[in-house]
């Protein structure tokens, strides 16, 4: 009753004043939340306890950004800013605590942990800057400008905001991984894909959304189901971490660089998260989603493999005829032509599309043809040890996404990697059995930071 009256006092008096600074309007709004939260628990929640928390960090904003500091605590303590961010700061954290307390047999404390951190860090990166950009719209802007060294919080912030970008982009990775898994299992076995929800394999109990987390559902529930407590294969917590290598690996190599790691593609002055992402290159990004997205096809067709189980005949077709239209309608996605490390030229006789659908069509053939070389020899060699039925199809799509003379490049290096893995197993006694197209997967990541270099070698 004290907090609502001296919110109702404190209200009235900065509406006496809102036709002098935004801080009054801030502070009327402020204490009307501060009302409505001190007099009714019914709609406490997480809701109310953001939107609060978000009051808060406005205020304080409006606050610091004034350079009078006895305004905190102006006209008397009962009515100031300053006891209304902490009115504010409390009845959010109260609100916090009321949700904890109702869901508590659901979250746990790793949970709790974890989404407290991703709220400070949105905070962090999100709102404080947002609020700042808002409030310096209104303030006096100086006609003359001083350059200044960054301090440690702005040098921290903008590494964090980099660190936040990358991690975004790893962490879809393992969202893609995950998804990967369901379609590697399910699409050989004639199963739904996308209308199927996720289950435990031996309790068959759905599981809930937040226990469906790429990485952190595993470490969070230790590995196995909550439930029937029956233990989750690691194999899917180890497919989401290739896939976060994917993405991560190319967003490094690849995306921030400017695609510098590709031939004959045209170099941009300004590289890094700044120029190339927030200032979007477009062209670039769509280089980093495609070959994210045939290193993606590589991991599915290596787990089908590992499974012995056979790709489906729609989706065989389906992925060649995706990634060969892709760079028939975005040129930009094929930088490697037909004619290029050849003393051939066709450019004058062939159109610009005919040229992309002829180097298409070229290397999905070389490779279709090269991976069944290499598969009826390992057939007749090590066929137990490189179990390999989708790896002419695997090789098939290198070729087109990447070129003819990338499928000549990576299948030498299959054949070293193979060979140095027989030669290390025969040396410790051990067979061990890796899917050829899972290994045609670690080549091709092998082989495009080193692109560059290796198709200067041609």
């Amino acid at each position: 009753m004290l907090l609502v009256s001296t919110a109702v006092c404190s209200a009235v008096f900065w509406s006496t004043r809102l036709h002098f600074d935004l801080t009054a309007v801030a502070m009327v709004l402020a204490n009307l939340a501060i009302m409505m939260a001190a007099a009714t628990k019914r709609l406490a929640g997480a809701t109310r306890s953001v939107l609060l928390g978000l009051l808060t960090a406005g205020l304080i904003g409006r606050l610091i950004s004034q350079s009078d500091s006895s305004l905190w605590w102006y006209p008397v303590l009962f009515f100031s800013p300053a006891l209304a961010v902490v009115s504010l700061s409390g009845l959010a954290l109260r609100d916090l605590a009321i949700w904890v307390r109702r869901r508590r047999p659901r979250l746990s404390l790793q949970a709790i942990g974890m989404l407290l951190a991703i709220a400070a860090a949105v905070t962090y990166m999100i709102v404080v800057p947002g609020l700042s950009s808002f409030l310096a719209q209104f303030q006096d802007r100086p006609s003359s400008f001083t350059i200044e060294e960054l301090t440690w919080l702005e040098t921290l912030r903008i590494r964090s905001a980099k660190f936040a970008v990358f991690a975004i982009f790893t962490y879809g990775g393992a969202c893609v991984a995950s998804f990967i898994n369901v379609v590697a299992a399910s699409a050989p076995r004639g199963r739904s894909i996308a209308t199927r929800g996720s289950s435990c394999p031996k309790c068959e109990a759905p599981i809930r959304q937040l226990d469906n987390l790429p990485l952190f559902s595993y470490l969070n529930l230790g590995g196995r189901c909550r439930r029937c407590s029956a233990k989750i294969p690691f194999r899917y917590f180890f497919v989401e971490c290739v896939g976060a290598a994917i993405f991560g690996s190319l967003f490094l190599y690849e995306l921030i660089t400017g695609a510098a790691n590709i031939p004959g593609f045209r170099r941009y002055l300004h590289t890094g998260i700044l120029w190339i992402i927030l200032y979007t290159k477009w062209p670039v990004v769509g280089i980093y989603l495609y070959h994210a997205g045939l290193m993606s096809c590589l991991l599915m067709l290596g787990l089908m493999d590992l499974d012995r189980l056979r790709c489906p005949r729609w989706l065989a077709w389906l992925m060649p005829a995706v990634f060969a239209l892709l760079p028939v309608a975005v040129p930009v996605l094929q930088p490697v032509a037909l004619d290029d490390q050849l003393p051939l030229d066709i450019r004058s006789d062939l159109p610009a599309w005919a040229i992309r659908i002829a180097t298409c069509v070229c290397g999905g053939s070389l490779g279709w043809t090269v991976g069944r070389l290499l598969r009826q020899f390992a057939r007749r060699r090590c066929m137990r040890r490189f179990p390999g039925r989708s790896f002419p199809l695997g090789l098939s799509l290198v070729g087109i996404s990447l070129g003819w003379q990338a499928v000549v490049t990576i299948a030498l290096l299959s054949i070293v990697a193979g060979t140095a893995i027989l030669a290390i197993g025969r040396l410790a006694q051990k067979q061990w059995r890796v899917p050829a197209t899972a290994l045609l997967l670690a080549v091709v990541m092998a082989h495009q930071p080193a692109w560059q270099w290796l198709a200067e070698l041609w």
